[in-house]
């Protein structure tokens, strides 16, 4: 039976919203999918700006949090009504939405770990009549899991290859690897958090910029500097960044406040804008190989590539150099463009849960054991009841093979 799905999601980068729209076939761990839409839609700049003194805690009153978590859920339901209307058919031919949400605060170390994802989801399930599956994260962080990466068993199931060994090399706000040996076994898949990537190059970009350019389109600006090979060094001692997997890295670590500082140090040491993005750049790039050979098996067949980095060229070519041996892909290639791979992760964690299957694996996140993921927000009553219907015929088989 095929079903319809769609997933909400927003990445660390704090630039927009994207959804998606894909066909299910199968069950479970033997799922196939298809996509059939995808659109991006940037933030408005009043709720980009609203995001960012929320995230970095300039603005981190109560009131500006429940606001903000009104505003996003407004916006992720426009998205899916969109992205339904685009692709011409109605919601009611849609199961379920997988919900993301716009992370804001993840902190797994210390005595209570937490993370925090705003988007309403109560708001989007009234808006579109559809049931929400939302809040992936919490659960593997409250059985001791980083909450990141979540997304390696749906590449397993989307980019597996029996014969190659594949690192999926995501380029988002922050950069993860997975690692897919050839053999094809759930049980060999790796997976963490490597490296920051555009939540550091994009606030250099608007800071640098007076808020005039959101991000080094292309890396254009990094491209015509030099690279500062001593800053690059202490970045690269970072302690968040010496840790061995399963590991997630601070949200705070390299955002504002981290920023600040390498702006003002930059300022008083005369080092130009295109100076500081390129050693920037420079130190992503190395940050990310650095990871890929300490912690995966080695010899890569090849990378795969995703995530908004992909269209930096100046990064590409700095990981190329890193990489000379090992072929570098974009997930285009390989049937889903690369600005689509959170949004699709995130319509195949709500296919998984409303087919009872954990997706989160404990070897990777560090989570005392595998669990079904996210929280349910009922949709329209018929909705669900399909949802309940389709969950009750899954179930059955486990508990009678649990009594």
């Amino acid at each position: 039976m095929i079903r319809s799905f769609i997933g909400l999601s927003s990445g660390s980068s704090w630039d927009g919203v994207e959804a998606a729209l894909a066909e299910v076939d199968g069950v479970g761990l033997d799922l196939r999918l298809r996509l059939v839409h995808f659109l991006h839609q940037d933030y408005p700049r009043d709720l980009e700006d609203l995001i960012l003194r929320v995230s970095s805690g300039t603005g981190n009153s109560a009131r500006h949090t429940s606001l903000l978590h009104r505003l996003l859920g407004e916006t992720f339901a426009v998205a899916a009504q969109q992205v339904v209307d685009q692709a011409r058919i109605s919601m009611k031919q849609v199961q379920c939405i997988g919900f993301a949400g716009q992370t804001i605060g993840h902190e797994t170390e210390g005595r209570f770990p937490s993370t925090l994802g705003l988007g309403m989801p109560a708001l989007v399930a009234e808006r579109t009549g559809l049931t929400i599956v939302s809040d992936f994260r919490t659960r593997d962080v409250v059985v001791g899991g980083q909450g990141f990466p979540l997304t390696p068993v749906i590449d397993y199931l989307l980019f597996r290859h029996p014969g190659e060994h594949r690192v999926l090399v995501h380029l988002g706000g922050l950069a993860s690897l997975v690692s897919l040996p050839a053999g094809n076994q759930l049980r060999d898949v790796l997976g963490f958090q490597a490296a920051p990537c555009n939540i550091l190059l994009d606030n250099l970009m608007r800071r640098l910029s007076g808020g005039r350019q959101p991000f080094d389109s292309g890396g254009k600006h990094a491209v015509q500097g030099c690279c500062l090979e001593p800053l690059v060094e202490r970045w690269l001692a970072h302690p968040a960044l010496q840790r061995r997997p399963p590991r997630s890295l601070p949200s705070q670590a390299f955002g504002e406040g981290f920023v600040a500082q390498v702006v003002e140090s930059a300022k008083q040491n005369n080092t130009s804008l295109h100076d500081l993005l390129c050693t920037a750049t420079h130190f992503v790039a190395r940050a990310i190989t650095s990871a890929l050979r300490r912690f995966l098996p080695p010899n890569p067949t090849r990378i795969l590539l995703s995530g908004g980095g992909v269209k930096n060229g100046f990064l590409w070519h700095l990981l190329q150099q890193q990489l000379p041996n090992i072929p570098l892909e974009k997930i285009d290639q390989h049937g889903y463009p690369a600005p689509t791979r959170k949004a699709i992760t995130a319509a195949a964690l709500a296919a998984l849960t409303l087919d009872c299957v954990p997706a989160n694996l404990p070897a990777v996140t560090g989570a005392s054991g595998a669990r079904l993921l996210g929280s349910i927000t009922p949709g329209s009553s018929a909705n669900w009841a399909r949802c309940l219907n389709w969950m009750a015929a899954q179930a059955a088989p486990l508990a009678l093979s649990a009594a």
